[in-house]
């Protein structure tokens, strides 16, 4: 009977003590949760085939250390159809020697890269600047959104690839740097301007000059004077339409509270008023306000105004 009980107290006890044991076992096995690393803008592109004559061109340009270094970044990325549309492959990129042709690709590639991160959802129509720079200023590219446009033809196909340095928008062409001329054609508050630059025989002069300011009235500014394009001659347009323009690139930082400025038409000079906002004089027009300034072109910059300079 007693061995019988020393027995049963055994059992319990060797019982007890695996059921200890199993329990601490429990407490030490469990897995701790995996972070994963993310990638770089380069680093993404680098890892996807899709991106390879775009990862040749940032090589070629010397521009994957930026894209692989600490920032926030965003990159409109297009894909290698995009570029095979143009003829570029990557054997083109890889066989390019020539100093120039290799600074125009930095710049175009530049174009399609913002400073700070923007996802798809904090996009606004506006004019952003690029890290292509003029100077010391980014040439703008133009955003539209609902739906997303850049530059108004341009589209994003895939929205906020994240990546541990900013974020990467896949497009479904390239971002080609505007002049002048470009800036007004892609934005529909100026067909009118176009129109009447277009039947002046401007067009050329403007996206051949450099470091010029434009002040470009919108459509609405046209209809307040009852401009009629039709029976408005090309000899009676020029005086007009070099009223807008200054030989030299002013941008709005740079003007200051009686100003003036002679524009390329000589008999017409420009006065500002800084004491509200911009606004300028000239001619027979007064107080043209500046309704959005500072759209850098390749060639110039782009201040819109609500009125038309008339000389």
């Amino acid at each position: 009977m007693k061995k019988f009980n020393l027995f049963a107290i055994a059992v319990v006890a060797i019982a007890m003590l695996f059921t200890a044991c199993k329990k601490e076992d429990d407490k030490v096995e469990t897995p701790a949760p995996v972070v994963p690393v993310q990638k770089t803008i380069a680093g993404i592109a680098s890892a996807d085939t899709s991106f390879s004559i775009l990862v040749a061109a940032l090589n070629k340009a010397g521009l994957v250390a930026t894209l692989n270094g600490t920032g926030n970044f965003t990159v409109f990325a297009p894909k290698n159809a995009v570029f095979r549309k143009y003829d570029i492959t990557e054997k083109f990129i890889n066989d390019m020697t020539d100093a120039k042709e290799i600074a125009e690709l930095k710049d175009l590639l530049l174009y399609h890269v913002l400073g700070s991160e923007v996802k798809a959802a904090q996009l606004t129509n506006a004019y952003v600047p690029t890290l292509f720079l003029v100077g010391t200023n980014g040439v703008s590219l133009q955003v539209n959104v609902a739906p997303v446009k850049l530059n108004a033809e341009v589209n994003v196909t895939t929205a906020d690839v994240d990546a541990s340095n900013g974020v990467i928008h896949i497009i479904d062409d390239l971002l080609f740097p505007p002049t002048i001329v470009d800036i007004a054609i892609n934005n529909p508050l100026f067909t009118s301007l176009v129109a009447a630059v277009t039947k002046a025989d401007l067009v050329e002069t403007l996206d051949n000059a450099n470091n010029l300011t434009v002040f470009a009235p919108v459509n609405q500014a046209f209809t307040d004077i009852n401009f009629n394009l039709d029976s408005t001659s090309k000899a009676a347009l020029t005086p007009i339409l070099t009223a807008h323009v200054l030989g030299a690139q002013v941008r709005s930082s740079q003007i200051t509270n009686g100003q003036k400025a002679t524009t390329l038409n000589t008999a017409v000079e420009l006065t500002f008023n800084t004491s509200s906002g911009v606004k300028l004089s000239g001619g027979k027009t007064t107080d043209a306000s500046v309704v959005a300034a500072d759209i850098q072109a390749t060639n110039g910059v782009v201040h819109v105004i609500n009125k038309v300079i008339i000389p």
